[in-house]
C-alpha cells in the first residue's frame, strides 16, 4: 500500500534518478518501502502506522528540489569501454547457496573459499600492477580515525549518512559492574548502552587515504612528492542501500596515494588509467572507466558534483551486473587538487602539495568477477584463470 506518492517534473536524467533513490533511503527510521519510477516519473512511499504523511511530503519534496535543478558538470566522458556478451547469473545466491558467504548483520560479511581467495588475488593483481609501477611505500593504518580529522577533510560535510562512531563504557566502576551484572542477568541489550557510554571522539574510518594525509601533517616533501599504499576495513552506513557484496557498510579497501608536485600526481594518475585499462583487456571484463561524481547528501550536492565532472577529479570503473541490469563501481581514481594538504599543512619544497588516490572495493570485485563468469573457474577468461591458479598454488599472479 502506498502511502505518499510525489510526482517527479518533466523526463527525470537517470543520473538524478539514481541520486534520488540514494537520498531517499535516507528519508526517515519510518519508511518502509520507497520506489522512484521512470514512467511514471514519482516517488512512492510506504511508512510505518501513525507516520505524519505531510511532514514526510515536506522531506521528499526538500530532496527533490535538492536534486532536481542539479547539473552534472555539462560532461560525462567515457575513456575507454569494453563489452562483452555475458550470461545472467545470480552472483548472491549462488554464494550463499555454496556458502562462501555468510551475512552477519547488515551490510556485513563473512566470505570463504573461492570468494575470499578472489579478493587476494585482486588485491595481489593491485600490488603486482600498481604499487610496483609507482613504487609504493606501505604503511599500516588503524580502521578507526579521529572524528577531528574527517572534520579538517570535510567528510562530515559531504558524507554525514556515513558515519559509525566508536564509544566505549565510561571509566566508573560502578557503570562497568552494573552493565556486566546486567549483562549476566538480563542478556545485553541496547537498552544498557543509555548513559553508560563515553563521549566518542573516534570513528570507523569510511575510507583508507585520509590516515595517509593527518600522517604526513606538517610534513615539507622532498620533490616530486610521496607515493602509499595502504589497506583498511572501512565503515559506511548506507540505510537501505546495502544489497549482496556491492555496497557493503564494513568492506575491504586498498588504496594508491600520492600526495606531491601537481604535475607529478597528474601523470602518474594519467599511467594508473592505462595500467587499469591493461587489466580489464587482460581479463576480459565487460566495463568502462568513466568520469563520475560522488554520492553527495548535503544540500550543497550541486556545486561538489558539478566540480568533480568539470574538473575530471572522479573516475569509475564501472563492471557489468547482467542480473541486476546495471553496473557497480570497483575501481577508483581521484585527484583531490590542495584540498586534503592544506588542510594538513603538506607541502613539497616549500609549495603546497596536491593529493589523488586510486581505491579497489574488494568485496565489489568478488562480486562483480562471479556475476559476470560464474563460479567454475574452468569456464573464467583465460588469463583470469592462469592467474587465479598461480595464486592458489602460491605463485606470483
Amino acid at each position: 500500500m502506498r502511502d505518499l506518492v510525489v510526482a517527479l517534473h518533466g523526463e527525470p536524467a537517470r543520473e538524478y534518478l539514481d541520486q534520488l533513490r540514494y537520498a531517499l533511503t535516507f528519508l526517515s527510521e519510518d519508511v518502509l518501502s520507497c520506489e522512484v519510477t521512470e514512467d511514471p516519473p514519482q516517488v512512492a512511499l510506504e511508512f510505518n502506522p501513525g507516520t505524519d504523511i505531510e511532514a514526510m511530503r515536506l522531506r521528499v519534496e526538500q530532496l527533490i528540489r535538492r536534486y532536481e535543478h542539479a547539473k552534472f558538470g555539462g560532461k560525462s566522458i567515457v575513456y575507454f569501454d569494453r563489452r562483452r556478451e555475458l550470461p545472467v547469473i545470480d552472483a548472491w545466491q549462488g554464494l550463499l547457496e555454496r556458502r562462501w558467504v555468510t551475512p552477519v548483520g547488515e551490510g556485513h560479511v563473512i566470505l570463504r573459499g573461492v570468494a575470499a581467495q578472489l579478493l587476494l588475488l585482486v588485491d595481489r593483481k593491485v600490488t603486482n600492477l600498481f604499487v610496483k609501477a609507482f613504487d609504493a611505500e606501505p604503511e599500516i593504518f588503524p580502521s578507526t580515525i579521529k572524528s577531528e580529522t574527517l572534520h579538517r577533510a570535510h567528510h562530515f560535510t559531504s558524507f554525514p549518512e556515513h558515519m559509525d562512531f566508536v564509544s566505549h563504557l565510561k571509566q566508573d566502576l560502578e557503570v562497568l559492574s552494573k552493565f556486566s551484572s546486567r549483562c549476566r542477568t538480563e542478556g545485553w541489550s541496547n537498552a544498557l548502552h543509555d548513559g553508560n557510554m563515553s563521549d566518542h571522539d573516534f570513528a570507523i574510518s569510511p575510507s583508507c587515504c585520509y590516515h595517509a594525509y593527518e600522517g604526513m601533517e606538517g610534513w615539507d616533501l622532498k620533490e616530486p612528492g610521496r607515493c602509499v599504499t595502504a589497506t583498511v576495513n572501512c565503515h559506511r552506513y548506507e540505510g537501505a542501500n546495502h544489497r549482496s557484496l556491492s555496497r557493503l557498510r564494513s568492506f575491504n579497501m586498498r588504496e594508491v596515494i600520492w600526495v606531491g608536485k601537481p604535475a607529478w600526481v597528474i601523470a602518474n594518475r594519467s599511467r594508473a588509467d592505462e595500467l587499469i585499462e591493461e587489466w580489464a583487456t587482460d581479463w576480459e571484463l565487460s566495463c568502462a572507466l568513466e568520469s563520475a561524481n560522488d554520492m553527495f547528501f548535503t544540500d550543497d550536492f550541486a556545486v561538489k558534483a558539478s566540480f568533480q565532472r568539470n574538473q575530471e577529479a572522479k573516475r569509475e570503473l564501472r563492471m557489468e551486473i547482467p542480473s541486476e541490469r546495471t553496473s557497480i563501481s570497483v575501481f577508483s581514481s581521484n585527484f583531490h587538487a590542495s584540498t586534503f594538504s592544506r588542510a594538513f599543512g603538506i607541502t613539497v619544497e616549500g609549495r603546497p602539495a596536491v593529493s589523488g588516490c586510486l581505491g579497489w572495493g574488494g568485496e565489489r570485485w568478488v562480486f562483480a568477477l562471479l556475476s559476470q563468469f560464474g563460479f567454475d573457474p574452468a569456464n573464467w577468461p583465460r588469463a583470469l584463470r592462469t592467474d587465479y591458479d598461480r595464486f592458489i598454488a602460491g605463485g606470483q599472479s
